[in-house]
């Protein structure tokens, strides 16, 4: 208080502490900033996946349809992760004539399972020129797995295809065993002797035997990953059920010769059994057989 023109007498003063705020305006500003930087390297990791992705996805070969093959292939990412995963899939005509033909999947999502991813299969296709059984070629893929690290794991079908007498040999290394649609019927093809082998990158030295399969005309082979198909807490048995009913609704009409009609009858299959959505990345190649067996064996 202070008279016109005297001394001061008193101060009076309204004071706020705002060094609490202060700081938890400055611990926000912080994680926006963290969160943001979070956000732009999730990014640059997933266009980094995607582009490998990109680099390493396989266009089918020409040869294919010489050798008496139609493929067709969908790839649908989990929506929820970096928008890619470790599925693969190769097939290749091999300098005997016959085809290697493979589907894979990669433990995890994101750039660590696409590189595995590339790495299984790159390592596949040199192997294949090697002439080997699928039993060596399954193997030597477990080999390279285990020598990449304990978490480098994976699943896979490995097979080839004998067009001059339409046998089909393929192992299985802990990967859902295929489908067989034959005049618009779906099953399901037995494991090879001794059940499903060991994942890839398990165990050391593991050994996996081959089953094989007589083809005729005309029947499509599908190999898909678990994705298309396994869901959380459910029952593994009805989860394949559930498969061998949606092959066979979208196979009821027939599946009309062509590549793009094979394609549109596996688009068609993965749109049902995974709506707009997926909980993991799920992927299907089909083939379908020109020739083959023209007597049952």
């Amino acid at each position: 208080m202070r008279l016109a023109a005297g001394p001061v007498w008193a101060l009076r003063a309204v004071l706020h502490d705002v060094t609490e705020d202060r700081r938890s305006r400055a611990l926000a500003e912080r994680a926006t900033r963290e969160a943001q930087a979070q956000r732009e390297r999730a990014d640059t990791v997933a266009e980094v996946a995607e582009r490998l992705r990109d680099a390493v996805l396989p266009r089918f070969p020409g040869e294919l349809a010489e050798h008496g093959i139609e493929a067709a292939a969908v790839y649908r990412p989990e929506e929820h992760t970096a928008r890619v995963g470790g599925d693969w899939y190769k097939t290749r005509v091999l300098p005997s004539g016959r085809v290697l033909i493979a589907l894979g999947d990669a433990r995890g999502h994101g750039l660590d399972a696409v590189t595995l991813m590339a790495k299984l299969r790159y390592a596949l296709t040199g192997l294949a020129y090697t002439g080997e059984w699928v039993e060596r070629l399954t193997a030597w893929l477990n080999t390279v797995a285990c020598d990449d690290g304990e978490e480098s794991t994976a699943t896979a079908i490995i097979a080839r295809y004998h067009p001059e007498t339409g046998l089909l040999r393929w192992t299985c290394a802990g990967h859902p065993l295929p489908i067989l649609v034959r005049e618009k019927r779906a099953f399901l093809l037995g494991p090879p002797p001794g059940g499903p082998g060991t994942p890839l990158g398990v165990l050391p030295d593991e050994t996996y035997a081959a089953a094989e399969t007589w083809l005729r005309p005309q029947d499509v082979v599908l190999l898909y990953s678990d994705g298309l198909v396994e869901r959380r807490d459910s029952d593994p048995d009805l989860d394949t059920a559930r498969l061998l009913r949606a092959v066979e609704q979208c196979a009821a009409r027939g599946v009309p010769p062509g590549e793009e009609a094979l394609g549109a009858f596996v688009r068609e299959l993965v749109g049902l059994l995974t709506g707009p959505y997926t909980e993991d990345d799920a992927t299907v190649l089909a083939l379908r057989m020109k020739c083959g067996a023209r007597v049952t064996r």
